[in-house]
């Protein structure tokens, strides 16, 4: 399904579902739309074929649901990604970090595991600080390019939202900080779904 619009995506499943013998539908998308979920939860409720939402919209967490709706929600959390993300860190003998926050909700949990990962490992990792950016008081970035500059980590682990994550990295880009020698980890629970690509 290449549209998610509404009525696009009620009329495309409902053909799929009238038209083929289906236990169950698992579904991913890259809008990240929280729109996706209640439609597909709504779509569950009314015709009680279980919905898998993996990815993009389809995965935002969505309460409360339908009356009769058997749509599960998945996706990597937080502690998961990080937990890739450290694996490749040490495959890379990348041990010098600094993490860089918003107030985006969860970003407290964000520093506390990423403590957790570091003070449980026998590696030996460098933890530079931690950053955490307001960047509603900060229109055009100045404040963000300094903040940004003022990190002397190369590897930069990120968590934010996907409306955050591109102004931290127009301020970096802007900051001379997302080309070669720097190295970005972006987590977060609704980062996916844009056909326009970042250029760093």
């Amino acid at each position: 399904l290449n549209d998610t619009n509404p009525r696009s995506l009620i009329v495309r499943l409902c053909d799929v579902l009238s038209s083929l013998r289906i236990h169950g539908v698992v579904f991913e998308d890259d809008s990240g739309s929280p729109a996706v979920a209640q439609i597909l939860d709504f779509l569950s409720a009314q015709t009680s074929v279980p919905i898998v939402g993996v990815n993009g919209g389809a995965a935002v967490v969505l309460t409360p649901k339908e009356k009769g709706s058997t749509f599960l929600q998945l996706g990597s959390s937080t502690e998961q990604q990080l937990q890739v993300i450290f694996e490749v860190l040490e495959e890379y003998d990348w041990t010098s970090f600094a993490v860089v926050t918003t107030l985006f909700p969860g970003h407290e949990d964000f520093v506390d595991y990423v403590e957790v990962l570091t003070d449980s490992s026998f590696i030996g990792w460098e933890h530079r600080g931690v950053l955490t950016l307001n960047l509603t008081d900060d229109p055009e970035g100045t404040r963000l390019r300094r903040q940004l500059r003022e990190l002397s980590a190369q590897i930069r682990l990120l968590y934010c939202s996907r409306e955050e994550a591109e102004a931290v990295f127009r301020a970096a880009r802007e900051a001379g900080l997302a080309g070669p020698g720097y190295v970005w980890f972006v987590v977060g629970s609704n980062l996916g779904g844009s056909e326009e690509l970042p250029q760093d």
